[in-house]
């Protein structure tokens, strides 16, 4: 009746589609395969990561086949309805072939702007002209599905067996929909031994909140912030994720539970003594998840019970990268898509077609709706992390519009959330903590602390020369700006962050602004003294519970808190990394686990990136940083945050008035031979 050539016609048109997605992937990612094939050389990449590497070959080729069969269902449809087009079979086949693939690549361009193959017709199409005819071309090829329904319908219609089966699957659907419901919230939270939920934003600093003064409203956290304790002066000891989220669990400095560097693959620290172990020791279930996992994989082994997160492993970053064509990124974000791209779906690291909502979605599939213990639920989002973009948000040309961008949506992110807790009771009997892992420096003046307005020279140095105590970037920064976060032991905005307690069906709280140096290290000990769980109490962490009844409203810093940077690569001493510098710079630090496929920093490797690291000490309002030279030797920094003062000698009298000696001798102390002479 139709066309036999039809299905050979189009497989000859989608072949040659795909290589042509192949072909200009490769060409816009700067060789992508060549890359690989030197990252390979490189890392030894194990057979381990074949089965996932051929499973996402092998969905390419499906869905492309499955566009295929819905091209020549549609064709079917239609001639079904219009008898005398059967002879032009082949040409309307075709022709819907191609406004399928047209509409396709204009949906890609409106859905996810930042596509390799939006920045195509983006030369032909600027993006405000691709939406009317994205708008157009779907609603034509919408409305010639709906004729290939009918068509289809009207030959069910004409076979009555057909019809019966079709009729008795729709029964059976609605009855399975009639007796299908949702199991009923239920808490075992109480009031003595509540919900502890910790919210956790990636690079999130303080001073872009509208609570803290920023020029952009975030009325979400803002409201948030306004019924809780909020502790204005919280730094962590080291500015990455992994090393921040290891000294929150442990309530140790990186030095002490030796996480001093994003993917450690040894831990020498008893993971049975991590705030999820304790509580699970304690009655209670156990939780952790995240939006990525790159750089930071935390699973079961630090006590959790239940890990909601992307697959682990070296093919969240080469699949993750990989997948940027039209027809799956129109997928990811779908129920299919989590099954077939499940190194996209909910994914961060994938920005190109990270749907925040996705995630929200993967959360609330797999959070217990009936839980039998109370819960330790720790969730971490990612989308204020670099590059600051995702789906559907272009890229502005300056990153401080970006950031901004990226703030406001995970505010929104984060209040939905909540939403989705509140509605599934988690929210009865709780203690939510929302906190920022680190902050974020993105070049702007004050992002150093050390203004060279106030740049105290000594008697050696008449000219008042600006000290070079760190490598100058790809960005020629000024002495009081800085980029990234853990690249620079003074910078606050990079150290600074977000830490808040509010209580849920708790009495005892008044809501206050707490100054006083406070860090992330006080977290373990303030909720284990809350649950009157008894522990050694670490000389690192503190516990903060005098400061929720609102009677004290500052905490006393003049002990010694200390901090260091992370291995900071001259690729990432910079506001607008390039990935590619980034991983090549640091390829030889890193091998690949050829059972678990993560990837990891080599043991050899260890000392060297510790023997880069600065480090800090803060007393009283005084920071004294070391800043490692080429030469073995460490540059001194000595800033009064107070006033702004600083500089780089310390037999200057404006350093004989400061505790420097104390602060040098308690570095030595503290780090040990990290410190050089």
């Amino acid at each position: 009746m139709h066309s036999k050539n039809l299905f050979y016609y189009l497989m000859a048109l989608t072949l040659f589609f795909l290589m042509f997605e192949v072909s200009f992937f490769i060409h816009s990612s700067e060789l992508y395969l060549g890359d690989f094939k030197l990252i390979s050389n490189h890392l030894h990449v194990p057979i381990t990561v074949l089965p996932g590497v051929l499973f996402y070959l092998s969905t390419q080729l499906l869905i492309h086949l499955v566009y295929v069969i819905f091209i020549i269902a549609m064709t079917y449809g239609v001639v079904s309805v219009i008898p005398r087009w059967q002879t032009k079979c082949e040409m309307i086949g075709m022709g819907l072939w191609v406004g399928g693939i047209v509409t396709i690549l204009l949906a890609n361009q409106y859905y996810f702007p930042n596509s390799k193959f939006a920045y195509l017709l983006s030369d032909l199409l600027p993006r405000a002209v691709a939406t009317y005819f994205f708008w157009g071309f779907f609603t034509v090829f919408l409305s010639i599905l709906l004729l290939a329904f009918i068509g289809f319908f009207l030959l069910l219609m004409r076979k009555a067996k057909w019809t019966t089966i079709f009729l008795s699957m729709g029964m059976v659907a609605a009855i399975g929909l009639a007796y299908h419901h949702a199991s009923l919230p239920i808490d075992a939270a109480t009031v003595d031994r509540p919900n502890i939920i910790i919210i956790g934003i990636d690079a999130l600093r303080p001073d872009f909140l509208g609570y803290f003064g920023g020029t952009k409203r975030t009325p979400h956290l803002d409201s948030f912030f306004d019924k809780a304790t909020v502790f204005s002066e919280s730094i962590t000891p080291l500015a990455r994720t992994f090393p921040a989220w290891m000294s929150i669990l442990t309530g140790e400095y990186p030095k002490k539970d030796n996480a001093r560097f994003d993917l450690q693959t040894e831990i020498h620290y008893d993971l049975h003594q991590t705030l999820p172990s304790i509580l699970q020791q304690h009655g209670y279930e156990t939780i952790f998840s995240t939006d990525e996992t790159r750089f930071s994989n935390i699973d079961q082994a630090f006590g959790f019970d239940q890990i909601i997160t992307p697959p682990i492993g070296f093919n969240d970053f080469l699949l993750g990268t990989l997948n940027d064509f039209p027809i799956s990124n129109l997928l990811v974000n779908s129920l299919v898509g989590r099954y077939l791209f499940p190194y996209s779906y909910g994914n961060r690291p994938v920005f190109t077609t990270y749907n925040p909502n996705s995630f929200l979605h993967l959360l609330k599939d797999n959070l217990p709706s009936v839980r039998k213990k109370p819960v330790l639920l720790i969730t971490h989002f990612c989308l204020a992390h670099f590059p600051y973009l995702w789906a559907e948000q272009p890229g502005y040309r300056l990153s401080i519009y970006n950031y901004q961008a990226a703030v406001r949506r995970v505010d929104q992110q984060v209040h939905d959330y909540l939403m989705l807790l509140k509605e599934n009771k988690w929210l009865e009997h709780s203690i939510v903590i929302i906190l920022s892992d680190h902050g974020e420096a993105i070049e702007l003046r004050g992002d150093r602390v050390t203004d060279a307005d106030f740049f105290i020279s000594g008697k050696t140095n008449v000219k008042k020369v600006i000290p070079s105590f760190y490598p100058s970037a790809v960005d020629h920064e000024q002495v009081n700006q800085s980029a990234g976060h853990g690249t620079d032991i003074l910078s606050m905005t990079q150290y600074h962050t977000v830490l808040a307690f509010r209580f849920f069906g708790i009495q005892g709280q008044v809501p206050s602004v707490v100054s006083g140096r406070v860090s992330l290290l006080d977290i373990k000990p303030t909720l284990l003294q809350m649950l009157k769980i008894n522990f050694p109490i670490s000389p690192g962490g503190k516990s903060l519970i005098d400061y929720f009844s609102g009677q004290k409203t500052s905490v006393p810093s003049q002990e010694d808190f200390f901090t260091e940077s992370d291995f900071s690569p001259q690729a990432v001493r910079s506001v607008h990394p390039e990935t590619r510098k980034v991983l090549f710079e640091g390829i030889n630090f890193f091998d690949i686990n050829p059972v678990t496929t993560r990837l990891g920093i080599k043991k050899s490797m260890a000392n060297l990136i510790i023997s880069s690291k600065q480090f800090a000490d803060f007393k009283g309002p005084w920071i004294l940083a070391l800043y490692p030279q080429n030469n073995k030797s460490m540059v001194p920094i000595l800033v009064n945050l107070d006033t702004g003062f600083w500089t780089n000698d310390l037999n200057t009298d404006f350093a004989k008035h400061s505790p420097v000696n104390h602060m040098l001798i308690a570095l030595k102390k503290f780090f040990g031979k990290d410190i050089y002479p």
